[in-house]
């Protein structure tokens, strides 16, 4: 496997530089780590390491009012930040070729960002939403975070949730931005990272160019977080209207990971452990460390526990169950040393598949240099967590039911209360002294915005594509960047399950419960999941390398036939608006009713199981760490028993003929807000893979400049994909009742308007470089490789379409686009289907079908 390698500098006015070449990567993430979260903050500054999170993105001296994001979206590109206990960063992800671009822009806002009362009046807006979205409008808001660590903790930092107080927050101004930016924002407070496929030293002259001029300055020492320790259980209990079970979590201080790594990680896997056991009458239960993850705070941090048990149940009692139970598992030592050993490959494998990608090793890498100085960290952790023994992990077991903690309940009451904010207390960090008068900032000069460099073009590597005898489509691809195998298996469902797609979930139900086959991937270190989305069915997962023949295997076990009849013991799940959709109109096209509901009793699972896992056919697809031939070998030794697939219902998309129909269904859901709209139809005859049809699909709707979302405030886009296994052409709409009908009729217009409305080179010119970027995602990781090869090769394309395709798409013309728009999307030969309560839905159905009926005539 090849070894990344970091590397490190350090900048005359003190800002730390992590880099980290990432060979044949397309994109490269930049990140900034600054020294501030919100336990750096004052008892009177309550919240603004958050607010100042957001103001950073509303300007600076050369990307005023708001422009920061242009370059990025433009590119396909993203851009966030995040406030956390002990730190702010702010990460972006562009491709390789924009790499100066991105460096300018963090290096812009660290140099001269600008506050305006504009700005702040907008972004306290923003924040009181968001405040409201995550801790008020929900059911069991603030649970567990932010209420959870003022139970625990007494000093302010520690204690205060990080999102403040509005009325407090409110009284902010300008001055008060500018004098928080001085104090924490300074460079020597700061890591940057960049990670991508970039010469060490040219990066190291880019960095120099754009950030090196940034005067030093003092800045705040880091606070002081001492804690001590409880002496006993401190309990916090709070209601919730309108739940039926009561919700507990339980904090436990953990080691300090700078003095004792071992102990820290030995909970780390006890959480794991915890999260993969089922306790009678507890539900839900899920554990972790730290309140944000893994290293991702200094000490004081927490392992967080929370479930959900019966109100009848006093919660003292639950906890008390709970803490005993793990206590007794050290005792077990058989079990307890094999599921200590599953949770360590599990917290393994999550960790390698979370950080493959550069956007999220680079917000790691600086992190864990930020807060520990070793950015080396993230790569050790995989066999630290190796060397953590049975002995320190059942010590850990045994302080749960020992050692004091926080603990939070939250039951079923009448009205909603909350425990009173921490107050804390202690000292607080205080700002350096400046030895000179300090310069405002946003009074730099603005730079001009540097060009972009030039891209190479994507590749997925050392490839094997074959068929089997069975008629099974193999496709085997080299990428070493994680010592994992992501592994895709898809079949179509064929006409019983497309006509009864509950059926299919519950086969997937009993599949999985029969074989086991979650459990035994994760104890193999790697993972398994069945999932149907109405029109395939899919397995997907990861494993070790030297574990691929034995997750093969669990293949063959899945096509074991299951007997005529099985009894439907799983209760029908909510599905998306968009899949219930889906199903009336495959129903309707196979001339069925379009209603998606079941009789009870028994189902003959067996007929639907044999009409898809056919023992052959479908495609296979696999990338990782791998060789792409032996593993083609192995493949036909474990599946050589799958006979071949018989023809008809497997057949590959474009070799089945659907009726261009159009008309209109109307889906009744009383308690529905608004009105959900598909319009969609076949795909003309044609190669499905041209780049012309890629972007006439983004010049209609799939990119925020499309012609669809021009004057549109309600979501509306349009896509491209299979249904009953022929590529279609959709779009799909959500609106408000009162504007159902104005809001179809301008659909309608512009789809309209396509064949009479040219496509120029001035509305194309940005989609098409958009597009081109954008494409680079599908390389970000094994696990994106994986994912678009399966959807590439099940569509009847070729495994190498997407490395080709960002040349095409240059390549293609406006007229070839436009010719494009009009052949996906005829307006008078899309069938509609509308969801939502019957008046609205009935009436938006019945003109659309009168206006397709006056057309047809």
């Amino acid at each position: 496997m090849i070894r990344s390698k970091v590397s490190r500098a350090t900048l005359r006015n003190g800002l730390r530089v992590v880099l980290e070449r990432r060979p044949g990567a397309p994109r490269t993430a930049v990140c900034v780590h600054y020294g501030v979260g919100y336990r750096s903050e004052r008892p009177d500054r309550e919240g603004f390491a958050h607010l100042f999170e957001h103001l950073m993105f509303r300007g600076s001296a050369s990307l005023p009012d708001g422009r920061f994001y242009d370059h990025i979206h433009a590119l396909g590109g993203q851009a966030n930040g995040t406030t956390h206990q002990d730190y702010t960063d702010y990460h972006q992800i562009v491709p390789a070729a924009a790499l100066e671009r991105a460096l300018f822009s963090e290096a812009d806002r660290m140099r001269a960002p600008r506050f305006t009362e504009r700005s702040l009046a907008e972004q306290l807006d923003g924040i009181e939403a968001e405040i409201h979205q995550a801790v008020t409008a929900r059911p069991y808001g603030g649970f567990p975070w932010p209420l959870l660590p003022g139970v625990l903790f007494d000093r302010f930092a520690n204690a205060h949730d990080g999102y403040g107080r509005m009325e407090q927050l409110r009284s902010a101004t300008v001055a008060e931005c500018e004098e928080f930016f001085r104090t924490h924002y300074a460079p020597g407070n700061a890591v940057l990272t960049v990670v991508g496929d970039h010469d060490t030293d040219s990066v190291l002259t880019l960095v120099e160019r754009h950030f090196g001029d940034i005067p030093a300055r003092p800045f705040a020492p880091s606070p002081d977080l001492r804690e001590p320790d409880l002496a006993e259980d401190r309990w916090q209990t709070c209601t919730e209207p309108d739940v039926t079970a009561t919700a507990v979590a339980l904090a436990y201080r953990l080691p300090d990971p700078r003095d004792d790594m071992a102990g820290y990680l030995a909970h780390t896997v006890l959480a794991d452990m915890v999260s993969h056991h089922d306790l009678e009458g507890i539900r839900s239960l899920s554990a972790a460390c730290g309140v944000f993850g893994l290293l991702d705070a200094v000490d004081p941090d927490v392992l967080v526990i929370t479930a959900l048990v019966p109100p009848e149940v006093p919660p003292q009692q639950a906890v008390q169950a709970m803490t005993q139970q793990w206590s007794s598992w050290a005792d077990d030592h058989p079990w307890f040393e094999r599921s200590r050993t599953r949770a360590v490959r599990r917290v393994i494998t999550r960790h390698h598949r979370e950080h493959a990608d550069a956007y999220a090793r680079s917000r790691a890498l600086g992190r864990l240099e930020l807060l520990f100085g070793r950015a080396e960290l993230l790569d050790e952790l995989p066999a630290r967590l190796s060397e953590v023994g049975p002995d320190r992990v059942a010590a850990a077991a045994r302080r749960l039911h020992t050692a004091a903690k926080g603990a939070l309940a939250m039951t079923p009451g009448a009205v909603r209360t909350r425990p009173a904010p921490a107050a804390g207390h202690g000292p607080v960090a205080t700002a350096a002294v400046a030895t000179a008068a300090p310069v405002p900032p946003g009074t730099g000069s603005a730079r001009p915005i540097p060009p972009l460099g030039v891209q190479a073009p994507p590749r997925h590597g050392p490839r094997r594509d074959m068929t089997l005898a069975n008629g099974t489509r193999v496709v085997a691809v080299r990428d070493d960047r994680i010592p994992l195998v992501e592994l895709r298996l898809r079949l179509p469902l064929g006409t019983a399950g497309w006509q009864r797609p509950e059926d299919v979930n519950a086969l997937i139900h009993m599949l999985a419960g029969r074989t086991g086959v979650t459990a035994r991937a994760q104890a193999q270190g790697g993972a398994i999941q069945l999932t149907t989305d109405g029109e395939w069915f899919d397995v997907s997962g990861c494993t070790v390398p030297d574990a691929v023949g034995d997750w093969l295997g669990l293949l063959r076990e899945l096509a074991a036939p299951v007997g005529d009849s099985v009894p439907l013991r799983t209760p029908l799940r909510p599905r998306a608006a968009e899949a219930v959709m889906d199903t009336a109109l495959r129903r309707h096209r196979l001339g069925c009713s379009p209603s998606s509901s079941i009789p009870g009793g028994h189902l003959d699972l067996g007929r639907v199981h044999r009409g898809i896992l056919r023992e052959g056919g479908g495609w296979l697809v696999a990338v990782g760490d791998i060789d792409p031939d032996r593993f083609a070998t192995g493949v036909e030794r474990t599946l050589r028993s799958w006979r071949a697939d018989s023809p008809g219902e497997g057949a590959a998309p474009g070799e089945r003929t659907v009726p261009r129909t159009g008309g209109a269904l109307a889906l009744h859901h009383d308690a529905m807000s608004g009105v959900h709209v598909t319009l969609s139809a076949p795909e003309p005859a044609g190669d499905t893979a041209a780049a012309a049809r890629y972007l006439a699909t983004a010049v209609v709707g799939a990119h925020h400049r499309s012609r669809l979302r021009s004057g549109h405030d309600h979501p509306v886009y349009s896509g491209r994909d299979v249904c009953l296994g022929a590529a279609r052409a959709y779009v799909r709409a959500t609106l408000p009742e009162q504007y159902v009908m104005g809001g179809v009729a301008d659909i309608r217009k512009v789809l309209n308007e396509l064949r009479t409305v040219p496509v120029t080179a001035a509305e194309l010119d940005p989609i098409r470089t958009f597009c081109a970027a954008q494409l680079l995602t599908a390389f970000d990781s094994p696990a994106a490789k994986a994912d678009v090869l399966r959807d590439a090769v099940s569509a009847g394309r070729q495994p190498d379409w997407v490395e080709r395709l960002p040349e095409l798409i240059r390549r293609a013309t406006p007229a070839e686009v436009g010719a494009a728009c009009s052949e996906l999307f005829p307006s008078d030969a899309m069938t509609m289907v509308a969801l939502g309560r019957p008046g609205p839905v009935s009436e938006v159905t019945a003109r659309w079908a009168d206006e397709y009926a006056a057309v047809a005539r």
